[in-house]
């Protein structure tokens, strides 16, 4: 009766800092304490909101989708209508309020920190010790990541010891102060989380939001991808298709479905290393938001995805391709790892190799009458037909806001444009709105620098 009394305490406790407490804002005047066993450590662990309610800031602020003026108009929070327009400024909600992004990050993280403190303090070791200690490991890391793509500036070889980066809490002592990290210290700390939870997890898992050595190898492919290291992006890419390798048939599903490919379950688990879904607010989850037409162009006839991801509604086309019911899925997969390794051969000039990685994600995409292997022969064909192919398969997911700011790093000079409330507004390769602006009640409170304008 204790012990349950104790999780029930902790997971209101949770809510709460996911709702309404200013973490990272406010001081205050004890800790908060910790459970004391493992089954108490699982019980807070996977608490739901562990997985769910990652930023859709990156997202809103991509090219993936387009606003007209009448809904753009009848947004229900002006910091939406910033965010999507690229304001420098107030793009966030107040701390508090429903759909905070920075709020919605740091609560788990939070959570993670407290677990790893109690299996330090309570010295619990063992089997199962080890792997809880492996999972709060990637749930705070996947955070740290997701965070870095909104709030931080693409990782640079050049101006990454300067760069600011995520702050780090890497303990559950509210009275800590907030500094801001380099993003060489915030990637530093992603992956020494990864790597060192690698060991510690299980093969395999009951729910795929459980972090297993799939998910830990995922979440390092899609890391070291951002940072340009190729070849152990690729590495772990494969390693993590030695966990888990399915791909699901695209010609087995019913594009009729109102979620064809999560199909009738909360999630399809078939090809999901990692289970997470982005933050449930308004501008998510109403009609407002349509495909870019530049976007669904990309479909050719015979892309099953096409009919898959999309139905027509409300003056274009939305998104249903979602693998999870719950809310827009993000995490990394098997057809990403895919992906990953496709990119890095062609990097690396080995074109064969390349198309090998590619085609056996399109054959499973495709009308099985219809598909034709890629054709491309030279390394620049190769990446063109890459990034193209990570722009369909990874539609809505949250990842092109982060290519895009890797791409312009590397010179891809992609130019984004909007027309809104007959104002054409554009966002330039490497802009510092890139680094979208942390919540103003955050820096001033907590008293950290603001991103660069």
């Amino acid at each position: 009766m204790k012990k349950k009394f104790t999780i029930i305490i902790l997971l209101t406790l949770f809510t709460m800092i996911s709702s309404c407490d200013k973490y990272l804002e406010e001081k205050s005047d004890k800790r908060l304490a910790t459970p004391t066993t493992i089954a108490d450590l699982k019980a807070l662990l996977f608490h739901n909101n562990m997985f769910l309610s990652f930023s859709s800031a990156a997202q809103l602020s991509s090219d993936d989708l387009v606003i007209s003026d009448k809904d753009f108009n009848g947004l229900s929070y002006d910091s939406d209508k910033r965010l999507y327009s690229w304001k420098p400024d107030y793009v966030s909600k107040a701390v508090g309020s429903v759909g905070n992004n920075w709020q919605k990050c740091y609560a788990p993280i939070f959570v993670c920190n407290s677990v790893l403190q109690s299996l330090s303090e309570n010295k619990l070791s063992g089997i199962e010790a080890d792997e809880v200690k492996g999972q709060a490991l990637v749930l705070r890391s996947a955070r740290f990541l997701d965070g870095a793509q909104v709030w931080a500036p693409i990782f640079n070889v050049l101006t990454a010891n300067e760069d600011l980066g995520m702050v780090l809490r890497l303990d559950p002592d509210m009275n800590l102060k907030s500094i801001r990290a380099s993003v060489q210290q915030t990637y530093d700390q992603i992956i020494n989380d990864l790597s060192d939870a690698v060991p510690l997890l299980p093969a395999n898992s009951t729910f795929p939001g459980i972090p297993t050595k799939g998910s830990a190898y995922g979440l390092l492919a899609r890391t070291y991808l951002i940072i340009g290291n190729y070849e152990l992006a690729r590495e772990n890419a494969e390693n993590a298709l030695q966990q888990k390798n399915k791909l699901i048939d695209f010609n087995l599903l019913k594009s009729t479905d109102a979620f064809p490919v999560a199909g009738t379950q909360i999630y399809k688990p078939d090809e999901i290393l990692f289970f997470s879904t982005m933050t449930i607010n308004d501008i998510d989850i109403n009609s407002a938001i349509k495909v870019n037409p530049e976007l669904y162009d990309l479909y050719k006839d015979g892309d099953l995805r096409k009919v898959m991801y999309y139905k027509q509604g409300n003056g274009g086309f939305v998104f249903k391709g979602s693998q999870s019911r719950a809310g827009l899925f993000n995490g990394p997969t098997t057809a990403e790892m895919l992906l990953i390794i496709s990119e890095c051969y062609a990097r690396d000039n080995k074109v064969l190799e390349a198309k090998q990685a590619l085609d056996q994600l399109r054959i499973k995409r495709w009308k099985s009458e219809k598909y034709k292997v890629s054709n491309f022969v030279i390394k620049e064909e190769a990446m063109k037909a890459i990034f193209e192919e990570r722009r369909r398969e990874l539609a809505f997911r949250s990842i092109r806001w982060s290519d895009l700011k890797r791409l312009n790093r590397d010179g891809a000079n992609i130019l984004l444009s909007r027309i809104n409330n007959g104002e054409t507004i554009t966002l330039s390769p490497n802009d510092k709105r890139y680094a979208i602006a942390l919540p103003e009640d955050v820096i001033s409170i907590a008293q950290i620098p603001q991103n660069p304008r």
